[in-house]
């Protein structure tokens, strides 16, 4: 079993091993040298034990002032008017933790406050780079906030949601917010935490003159200082790990479908060989036994070629084998195949020994007929040799352990970690992301 302390050890290990074993070309050192960059730091910080944290939100929602109540400073700055926040900013927390060498807050724009997709995105990106997010809301969940959560838990990120100003409702009130956030959030699997807090509360006073002046109380953060200083010292080593491997599994995906990609155009090329000889045979020959077996021949040849192509090779018979599956499971391959071939054979065997009662013009239509034999084989080699395609790439999916699959084997190895983790279940999509572009 590997114990608690042995996490980050464990998850560095794997991820360096994972790392060596990419064979990576100078043309991929390239072209992701952006993300291969933010993997490196990411493992950095792993080793070093140190966690980022980032408040992320709408403007105005007060993310500023709650750093400042948590930490007890006033570092952030802050300002009547909404959105004082332009660009992040950081500050490590002078406080002790138990597993962890630094923990950094950041500061961040409000999501709604630059009307550009490119800065949108690029505070998106900033803000999943850290390894947990407070997101931090002031009332009930607009759709705003909605699409922003599903957003981060689509890419697989922990958050802690902030409710903020609560001083505003009343018991009752406060808990019919919430119900009503929960409600909203049931797409996802586990309960969403939501912590309380008032960051920056006033109480109206009145003046000797009779006038009313609203006036500054202390911040009420204290339950949700106590839930985050736990998250850290009990799972603050964990997310570590989940941040790297998500990293490391983004980049995983862009390197496998580059090289996918340049497989593509192979096995087109691999495809339209075959079916050409498929097609040739198939239009000369008017047995139909030997335009069947001809035909599993060939197919199989282009299976094993494609097999060799995506490194998973397989031997004749269990290319056959998938022949005959992949014609199972395919009524064009199978069944309704022959039946074409069938009554295009006999029409030709009808017309050839017509032959000399008809002058020899009997013969014309013949030439049509091998015409669309030769299609049907083209076609459904091509047909073939896609579906075999899908088959490899789903294999070399299973086969080649994605950083994804090293965070299973940690959950695997260890009931605890299984048990922090359902605090921040990564939500799985519903549909697998479409590889058709990625196929033949």
């Amino acid at each position: 079993m590997i114990k608690k302390r042995d996490i980050s050890k464990n998850c560095k290990y794997l991820l360096d091993e994972w790392k060596e074993n990419l064979n990576l070309t100078n043309y991929e050192r390239t072209k992701f040298e952006d993300i291969l960059t933010a993997l490196d730091f990411q493992i950095n910080k792993l080793e070093k034990k140190q966690m980022q944290i980032s408040v992320y939100g709408r403007v105005g929602v007060g993310k500023s002032s709650l750093l400042n109540a948590l930490i007890e400073q006033q570092i952030f700055p802050t300002d009547i008017i909404n959105g004082n926040t332009k660009i992040n900013k950081s500050y490590e927390w002078d406080s002790r933790f138990t597993s962890l060498s630094k923990v950094e807050l950041i500061d961040s724009p409000g999501i709604n406050e630059v009307n550009n997709f490119y800065n949108e995105q690029k505070n998106f990106n900033r803000a999943l780079d850290t390894d947990l997010i407070l997101f931090v809301i002031d009332s009930d969940i607009t759709r705003i906030d909605l699409n922003s959560i599903k957003n981060l838990l689509k890419n697989n990120k922990p958050i802690l949601i902030v409710l903020n100003r609560c001083d505003q409702w009343s018991q009752k009130e406060t808990k019919l917010i919430i119900s009503s956030i929960h409600k909203k959030l049931s797409f996802f699997e586990q309960k969403i935490k939501i912590a309380l807090a008032a960051s920056s509360p006033r109480e109206a006073k009145i003046k000797p003159d009779g006038t009313v002046r609203s006036e500054p109380r202390m911040p009420k953060v204290k339950n949700l200082k106590n839930e985050l200083q736990d998250i850290i010292n009990n799972s603050g080593e964990m997310l570590l790990c989940i941040n790297s491997l998500r990293i490391a599994d983004q980049l995983y995906r862009l390197i496998k479908e580059n090289r996918l990609l340049k497989k593509k155009e192979r096995a087109q090329t691999l495809i339209g060989k075959y079916a050409t000889l498929k097609a040739s045979g198939v239009a000369i020959n008017p047995f139909l036994m030997i335009d069947l077996i001809t035909g599993v021949a060939f197919d199989s040849a282009l299976i094993i070629q494609l097999s060799k192509l995506y490194e998973l090779e397989v031997g004749g018979a269990s290319a056959r084998q998938l022949v005959k599956k992949l014609s199972l499971q395919n009524s064009l391959l199978g069944g309704a195949q022959i039946g074409i071939q069938i009554s295009l054979n006999i029409l030709k065997k009808i017309f050839i020994l017509s032959a000399p009662f008809t002058g020899g013009l009997s013969l014309a239509p013949t030439a049509p007929i091998a015409i669309a034999q030769a299609a049907l084989a083209v076609y459904t080699t091509k047909l073939m040799g896609r579906l075999a395609a899908y088959k490899f790439l789903i294999s070399t999916n299973r086969k080649d352990g994605r950083p994804r699959l090293m965070l299973n084997y940690l959950l695997k190895k260890n009931s605890d970690l299984r048990i922090m983790l359902g605090d921040f279940k990564p939500l799985q999509s519903s549909s697998q992301k479409n590889n058709d572009f990625l196929l033949p």
